[in-house]
């Protein structure tokens, strides 16, 4: 029976694989305007999460609840996701599994670098490099304002909680500014 269902489970992997254009390495940008993800549309523009690709079914990001995390996480949910592929030659194969060597790793509400904690478009920052190790997207000082250049409530009592400061200024990312890439291209 169990060998019964592992074989259907396989076929029902090659279906759902030959009816999708994703691919290993193609990133995934949501849209969420609902709690943190309205903060972060407020603050950064249109995309709220970006999650790694890596296979035509899998994939691996960090969110607020699990962390780093590999799973099926977007299908039959509803949600929709644009895709996204980079334009420059990659090694997929190293992309992946970096992105996997970070699985288990806490999800950073501090939202800075270097602390053993990832948030998404962090994780998708640490995993594409190029074949000398420097960074295919770029860090650049974060912004938590909205346009008015108000620091949001959200975002206030967020870092009050956590007990310390708004990381403003501070190198990182978001996922609107990497959807900008050009590196990128939207399918």
């Amino acid at each position: 029976m169990k060998r019964l269902l592992l074989i259907i489970l396989l076929i029902c992997n090659v279906v759902f694989a030959q009816n999708t254009p994703l691919r290993p390495g193609d990133l995934l940008f949501f849209r969420d305007s609902e709690g943190m993800g309205g903060a972060v549309q407020e603050s950064t523009g249109e995309y709220t999460h970006v999650a790694i690709a890596i296979d035509s079914v899998w994939t691996i990001d960090a969110t607020p609840g699990d962390g780093v995390a590999l799973g099926l996480r977007y299908q039959g949910t509803g949600v929709k996701a644009d895709i996204y592929r980079l334009t420059i030659p990659f090694d997929t194969a190293a992309v992946v599994a970096r992105a996997k060597s970070f699985i288990g790793q806490p999800y950073d509400n501090a939202f800075l670098p270097d602390n053993g904690a990832m948030y998404c478009s962090e994780l998708v920052y640490e995993c594409y490099l190029d074949s000398a190790g420097n960074h295919l997207f770029e860090a650049q000082p974060m912004n938590w304002r909205d346009k008015q250049g108000n620091l949001p409530d959200y975002w206030k009592k967020h870092f009050e909680d956590l007990g310390t400061p708004v990381p403003e200024g501070v190198p990182g990312t978001n996922p609107t500014d990497m959807s900008r890439s050009p590196r990128l291209r939207k399918l």
